[in-house]
């Protein structure tokens, strides 16, 4: 395969990913889609939470570790002199992937379990070594705990599915040298690649260390399928919309804005205001007609049962809308001469 420390071409590229990565998704199909979605993600910015690998003996989770590894720059696997959360830290390096393959086994008596104990150090710690990690994995046998379940990206591996054929191919020398040299085209190629204004808002959703963890982790699967997806690069289909319902919706709002105004649009006010008003802004607000953003906003999303009202609710709920007390979440506005009800937005909404 390509040495390393050579440019990758994007036909090398495509070949590499086909030999090396193409058999993970068929070995591990559930799972493998998002795991490469947090990968392409933690070529860019840390993924912001762990990835769990669990499951029974022999299930693959040490194949699905080992094929991390080799996609994200770790391909050799770490030793520790001791399974604990302290060396564990010791071990994190900035801007380096940690996996760690056994961490959690059935026969551990770490207490709390060492998933709590990883899941904890990063949901509580913003300090912690893990943080500035690039991505952190860890498996073992053992469950996770219903309360760190939602707070992680977790992978549960009970038993195999694919073919004897599609194993041999993930073990196979070339396919791992493949993921080497998938792992070096990402490094090069995504920190280049330009999101659109609403996934650079899914990134700083990501990004943000007081939302809640299940939110950032999805946002940070929807921007790593954009990522994939400007590389031309396939990690199997989307199972579901990957950001949470009020991160979908205020996210396709900053979408549909962005269109109008690309495609015409103005603000009643704007220095070079046009034929087509769609609100007004001031210093302090951001007015927009529901009716003028709407047809958009649900084109955006393919989603042509949502209402305004609900609309409306995912962007009070997410900061971006203010309501009236009197009124409720539209407020009658005077906008180039006509009255006419508006949200009342923040500012940012634009940014």
């Amino acid at each position: 395969m390509v040495d390393e420390l050579e440019p990758v071409s994007t036909a090398q590229a495509r070949t590499a990913w086909h030999v090396g990565v193409a058999p993970l998704l068929e070995a591990f199909p559930t799972h493998a889609g998002a795991i490469i979605r947090a990968i392409a993600f933690a070529h860019r910015d840390p993924f912001p939470v762990p990835i769990f690998i669990t499951g029974r003996d022999g299930a693959g989770k040490s194949t699905l570790a080992r094929a991390i590894g080799e996609l994200t720059g770790q391909p050799a696997p770490l030793e520790l002199p001791q399974m604990t959360l302290a060396s564990i830290k010791k071990a994190a390096r900035p801007g380096e992937p940690l996996i760690v393959d056994d961490a959690a086994l059935l026969q551990s008596r770490a207490r709390p379990p060492m998933f709590t104990q990883i899941q904890g150090e990063v949901y509580v710690s913003r300090h912690s070594p893990l943080h500035a990690s690039s991505i952190v994995v860890a498996t073992g046998e053992q469950k996770v705990d219903p309360i760190s379940a939602p707070r992680v990206l977790l992978a549960r591996i009970n038993r195999r599915r694919a073919d004897r054929e599609i194993y041999t191919q993930l073990h196979s020398d070339a396919a791992a040298a493949s993921r080497r040299t998938v792992h070096h085209y990402l490094q090069s190629q995504i920190p280049r690649i330009t999101l659109e204004h609403p996934d650079e808002a899914a990134r700083a959703i990501a990004l943000n260390d007081y939302l809640a963890h299940e939110r950032r982790r999805d946002a940070a699967l929807h921007v790593g399928t954009r990522l994939l997806r400007s590389l031309d690069l396939d990690a199997g289909p989307n199972t579901r919309a990957w950001l949470q319902s009020d991160d979908r919706i205020t996210t396709g709002v900053q979408a549909a804005l962005r269109y109008a105004l690309d495609n015409g649009a103005s603000f009643a006010g704007d220095r070079t205001p046009t034929d087509w008003i769609i609100g007004r802004r001031d210093d302090d607000y951001l007015y927009v007609i529901p009716g003028e953003l709407m047809p958009f906003l649900r084109a955006e999303l393919n989603d042509e049962a949502l209402t305004t009202n609900a609309a409306a609710a995912a962007l009070e709920r997410s900061n971006y809308l203010y309501r009236s007390t009197k009124q409720g979440r539209s407020i009658p506005k005077s906008i180039n001469g006509t009255l006419t009800r508006a949200w009342r937005l923040n500012l940012a909404i634009l940014d």
